[in-house]
């Protein structure tokens, strides 16, 4: 660690002019150094516990509450580093009531009986919220503290030996300490790995419970546990770790059951494919349990990555801009050593003809088993350009090649300690790969045998028919049973858990040195961290008999190497397992084949693109789920009518449209750009803002009412001579022409209904969406504001993060921003396009913001976008039109989306 992780201690900022006696509670003596303006302080610490616990009741001046965090920016330090794990608690809707009653709002005008009791009631919250702060503390002397905000103020405590105090004060604590986030509240863009630590190791320490919830879990949360481990989901790492502070996993049992048989599922009937289906050659040096995206030109895959890179790596960007960046794109081209040049960039098209990334999963946080497959013109040219950038990166140093023996081949495996570079390069004719994963380099080998290549299965051959080769797409990605398979079997499962594991375990043993210098414990060694209490006793024990190692500030895992960068999931044996990883894995094979029927459905997805004018390209998707199996079909069906050839004609007005053919009708909806008003606000909005001056639109149905006969109730009137009725809550219907349509606005049911008849479709379908293009709606505006709101609190997040780190961890402030990118193992972000900066006061005081960060960042609900702020996906998305059908053999998806190039 670079950082520094020395305790901070308390040097004095200020002269003490004059110290005066306040009326101390009877837990403790208090004297308090008057500041300029005083705030109002009460103070109770106890000891007689483990640790001695303390309560600081301020009533805080306006002129303390500087910085972007408010009252949440409060700290409390000591000199001899003595106080713990402070928490903040403050009343939880005086923001909100505030920002409901400021004036001018909704609540606050439109009457004098309003505007006084508006004004009575913002007067009152104009006052800073009483802020209560818990803390812990080691020792019996008096507590020498500063609270922190704009300003110094220092405080002597005295506490009181009271076990019973202690006790009660405790669980005041530990309830502040694990509540759960407020109603609106927004949940931090990060992983909570620093809490999640903190709380669990706490609860074990101190005989407390964690807050759990009363309901069983849910069929989703089932899956998350089946499927999330898998796919390496947050949530699931965090669990680990919670399990394996809590001691609730059994990772003391030994490695001594043989694996358990794999799920159990019968071979897919593939149906007939017709003669000559053309299938590329690439394919075919395909292993055929790995995915399969393929870019057909060297183009082709200098445009996705040019358009990751637009998008700052990460396709969520487009979404919601993300406060964390982890660099993938960047940590693929070091470890395989794949650097593209600008020579590379000109002379690739020529050199290479076709291009695959392919790979047995996608666990790229961790270290995934993955590669790229090159297919050359000239093989010889492009082996000499693949070879030199090899040699370039030896040159550099901190790495070394091996030469490999594989079968009748020699491949070249250059790798570094850490594992940040792992490159194997393995030459077949004129198919160069270079792969993370000496297995995936064995197995392409193979396939210039023919041995168990993908372009010769029978599913790659009905892909190909799906989606022919000659319909030159972009982007081809086929997910074959075969990988469905390797990526369900016992060996990749176990493994899987394994290395999230030792993930995890390396992020406790991070956290544990970091917590060890909170606490002034030795902890060099994992068996000072156990020791000290801060990590479980039986931390070292796994069934495979791997191990977290920590030697010199450096931790990382026994057997797969370095965070980030693991020994790849094929490559890592796995002979036995214990006892509870046996039983896991039937459990997951039972879900499985219940509610999957032990097969997943091979997935087949096509992309192109086609370039428009003014830096716009339509991206067109095609996708199916291919054979689609029974069960599955079986499900849907209850509810979904067959596939439809008729679609409703555009309804001029409207943003966006929706088609759902059921069993016995088709029930449509439309939103169109009567409104909102433009004046609109976040605050008016939650101000009571009338239903119907937001949701304008409506929602029909063809045939009978159905499932929308619930509309009807409060509609007890019978229709005019124009088939309009109404009722008490303001809801209008109309039947016209066959057609049932509702709506809070009878203007909108006067002008869509005329317009609703059926056209051809160019595709049968069961669901249909159509969003126009939405910068320029008068709903933008508002849309801008919440998606800028959401983006604000995502920097806010970050700066939160860095002032825990600061005050949990004892981390020297400015140094905060290091250690939290140490400990995500990933770079903050400000997606307001701004840079993270510590700025202090001449008292020292000081504080994270952004360069990006506005002023008003307390508004909790009326901030506004600053002029020229686009939220995603405003900022890009001109249009989407999707169709969505389902037959008995497959379930496919077409989506048309129109994007608007970053500048």
């Amino acid at each position: 660690m670079e950082f520094r992780t020395k305790r901070i201690g308390f040097l004095p900022a200020v002269v003490l002019l004059s110290v005066v006696s306040v009326a101390a509670p009877a837990a403790a003596q208090l004297r308090i150094a008057l500041p300029p303006v005083q705030p109002r302080i009460q103070a109770e610490a106890f000891t007689g516990g483990r640790f001695g616990v303390g309560l600081l009741t301020v009533d805080p001046s306006k002129e303390m509450l500087g910085g972007l965090l408010g009252a949440e920016g409060l700290a409390v330090k000591d000199r001899d580093g003595r106080v713990l794990y402070p928490v903040l608690s403050t009343p939880p809707l005086a923001p909100m009531a505030k920002e409901l009653f400021r004036e001018g709002s909704p609540l606050a005008s439109g009457g004098p009986v309003r505007e006084e009791v508006g004004g009575l009631v913002r007067s009152l919250l104009e006052r800073p919220p009483r802020t209560k702060i818990y803390f812990l503390f080691r020792g019996d002397g008096p507590l020498e503290l500063t609270l922190e905000g704009a300003s110094k103020i220092p405080l002597t405590i005295t506490p009181r030996r009271n076990p019973a105090a202690n006790r009660q004060l405790l669980q005041q604590w530990w309830s502040a300490y694990t509540a759960a986030p407020r109603l609106l509240e927004t949940r931090p863009d990060y992983p909570p790995l620093v809490e999640n630590y903190l709380k669990s190791t706490l609860a074990r320490r101190l005989s407390l419970d964690l807050p759990r919830r009363e309901q069983t879990d849910s069929w989703q949360d089932q899956l998350e546990q089946a499927l999330g481990l898998s796919l390496g989901t947050e949530t699931v790492r965090l669990a680990m770790q919670q399990d394996r502070i809590l001691g609730l996993n059994e990772l003391h049992l030994p490695a001594d059951e043989a694996l358990p048989d794999p799920v159990d599922a019968a071979e897919i009937e593939y149906p007939p494919v017709p003669e000559g289906v053309e299938i590329e050659p690439i394919a075919k040096r395909v292993p055929a349990e790995c995915f399969y995206m393929r870019f057909g030109s060297f183009g082709n895959f200098l445009w996705m990555n040019d358009t990751l890179e637009k998008w700052g790596g990460d396709f969520q960007n487009l979404l919601a801009s993300r406060g964390l960046d982890y660099g993938r794109q960047q940590r693929t081209e070091d470890q395989l050593l794949t650097k593209q040049t600008v020579l590379s960039r000109l002379l690739g098209g020529t050199m290479i003809s076709d291009v695959a990334i392919i790979g047995t999963d996608m666990f790229f946080r961790e270290g995934a088993a993955y590669g790229i497959l090159f297919e050359a013109r000239q093989t010889d040219v492009l082996g000499t350009a693949l070879v030199q950038e090899r040699l370039k990166r030896l040159k550099q140093g901190g790495v070394a090649e091996e030469q490999i023996e594989i079968g009748e081949h020699t491949v070249s495996f250059i790798s570094s300690p850490d594992g940040r570079v792992r490159s194997y390069y393995a030459v077949s004719g004129d198919y160069h790969f270079i792969t993370t994963s000496e297995r995936l380099a064995r197995r392409f080998l193979e396939t210039s045998s023919g041995i168990g290549a993908l372009g010769t299965s029978a599913g790659f051959r009905h892909a190909r028919a799906s989606m022919p080769l000659g319909d030159d797409y972009t982007v081809f990605i086929y997910f074959s049973d075969a990988f469905y398979r390797y990526f369900t079997s016992p060996h990749y499962r176990v493994e899987m858990a394994r290395r999230l594991q030792a993930a995890s375990d390396v992020d406790l043993v991070q956290l544990a040195v970091l917590a060890s210098a909170t606490e002034g414990k030795p902890g060099e060694t994992i068996d000072e961290l156990i020791g000290g209490e801060l990590l479980p006793e039986d931390f070292a024990r796994r069934p495979d008999g791997s191990r977290t190692v920590l030697v010199d500030g450096e931790v990382f895992d026994s057997l797969r190497g370095y965070r980030g960068a693991f020994l790849p999931v094929p490559d890592t044996p796995v002979e036995k397992v214990g006892r509870a990883e046996a039983a896991a894995y039937r459990r997951f094979a039972e879900f499985y084949r219940e509610k999957w029927d032990g097969r997943m459905d091979p997935t087949i997805i096509g992309v192109k693109r086609e370039a428009l004018k003014g830096g716009q390209e339509t991206i067109v998707l095609n996708a199916h789920l291919s054979p689609f199996a029974a069960e599955h079909f079986e499900f849907l069906s209850k509810w979904a009518g067959e596939p439809d050839t008729k679609e409703l004609a555009p309804v001029e007005g409207n943003l966006i449209s929706a088609e759902l053919v059921l069993k016995d009708q088709t029930i449509f909806l439309g939103l169109t750009d009567f409104g909102p008003p433009q004046q609109i606000d976040l605050g008016t909005l939650f101000g009571f803002c009338p239903l119907r001056d937001v949701l304008v639109g409506y929602i029909g149905t063809t045939g009978r009412v159905g499932l929308l006969s619930f509309l009807n109730i409060r509609i007890a009137s019978p229709p005019d001579a124009r088939g309009y009725a109404t009722g008490p809550l303001g809801l209008w219907r109309r039947t016209h022409n066959g057609f049932t349509v509702y709506s809070l606005h009878p203007e909108v049911l006067a002008s869509v209904t005329p317009q609703l008849r059926f056209q051809e479709s160019e595709r049968a379908a069961q669901l249909r969406l159509d969003v126009r293009d939405l910068s320029h709606a008068r709903m933008t505006p508002l849309l801008n504001d919440l998606g800028y709101r959401r983006t604000r609190d995502t920097s806010l997040g970050n700066i939160r993060l860095m002032h825990a780190i600061e005050q949990q961890l004892h981390v020297p402030p400015e140094d905060c921003l290091q250690a939290a990118e140490f400990l995500l193992d990933a770079k903050l972000v400000c997606p307001l396009g701004g840079q993270y900066v510590y700025q202090q006061r001449p008292d020292g005081t000081g504080w994270w913001t952004s360069t990006a960060m506005p002023e008003d960042v307390g508004k909790l609900l009326g901030s506004q976008a600053p002029e020229g702020y686009q939220a995603p996906p405003l900022s890009w998305f001109r249009g989407l039109k999707l169709d969505a059908a389902m037959t008995r053999n497959v379930l496919s998806a077409h989506a048309e989306v129109i994007m608007q190039s970053p500048q």
